[in-house]
């Protein structure tokens, strides 16, 4: 009778447990849930000077390009783990703007587009990504077995990488944004991020609906300057404490550079559907 009342009372002590270590946002997940993105970046950078006419033409349309481009990010969770994240698998597409030159979107068709990723429990996304280890001086000195091997990592890694570059300050905005259990207008805090020393600061300024969900409007911002570089960062978006989820993101980014002549602009818009 003692070894059934001990096993008994170690099961609910291991429930009661997964109870604590699981925060409330992990309630709102479920294994077959699907969260669908559309992610999109453009950029303003100053032309390099000197180049010939037919050089700055490819430069222009090549960000015309980039600039006009949508990408689709479709997430399955799989499981969900005990500290509120979840592992999620699924695809990142690419929807190039009409006019694209037929041989980029025949290019662009064939990279790969499956990734596997985790939904940080406070509605970040970490997609995995393997940074290719190749050393460029012996591309041309490879076997044909070996750039087989490097053109399939590169298809594995390539949805990955995608959407890693899109996510950086997405992730940092979820985090500073769970770092609060309240959102009234007017509140301010601030988000210290000790590896890239940045400081980011926060502000609730309003509220709303989405879907049916009381969201919080916030913004974010962060600045730097030094003797050859001036950036800055300022980013709205919507909040979904419930569910720790960032249902919209906008950025607008700034900088100069001593070695570059005029300003580089860019901006990141991320929104769930």
């Amino acid at each position: 009778m003692r070894s059934h009342c001990l096993t008994r009372d170690l099961v609910l002590v291991a429930v009661a447990v997964a109870c604590i270590a699981a925060p409330a946002s992990a309630a709102s997940r479920a294994v077959g849930d699907q969260l669908v993105y559309t992610l999109k970046s453009t950029s303003d950078t100053p032309m390099p000077a000197g180049l010939p006419a037919i050089a700055r033409g490819q430069y222009e349309a090549t960000r015309a390009m980039a600039n006009g481009t949508i990408t689709t990010l479709t997430l399955h969770i799989d499981s969900l783990n005990l500290d509120g994240s979840a592992k999620a698998t699924g695809t990142a597409i690419q929807s190039l703007p009409s006019g694209t030159n037929p041989m980029a979107v025949k290019t662009m068709a064939m990279q790969g587009r499956a990734l596997e990723a985790t939904i940080l429990a406070d509605g970040g996304i970490v997609p995995k990504y393997d940074a290719p280890n190749v050393d460029p001086t012996t591309v041309g000195t490879m076997s044909h077995a070996q750039q087989t091997a490097m053109a399939d990592q590169f298809n594995a890694n390539y949805a990955g990488g995608l959407v890693k570059g899109h996510v950086g300050d997405f992730n940092e905005f979820a985090l500073g944004c769970s770092k609060r259990s309240s959102f009234k207008t007017g509140d301010a805090w601030r988000l210290v991020d000790a590896t890239t020393s940045t400081t980011w600061t926060f502000a609730v300024t309003g509220a709303d609906q989405v879907a049916g969900h009381k969201v919080a409007l916030i913004t974010m911002s962060t600045s730097f300057a030094s003797q050859n570089m001036t950036s800055k960062r300022n980013a709205t978006g919507d909040y979904d404490a419930d569910q720790h989820l960032v249902v919209v993101f906008h950025e607008d980014s700034q900088s100069t550079n001593s070695a570059i002549s005029g300003t580089t602009t860019m901006t990141e818009d991320i929104a769930l559907r």
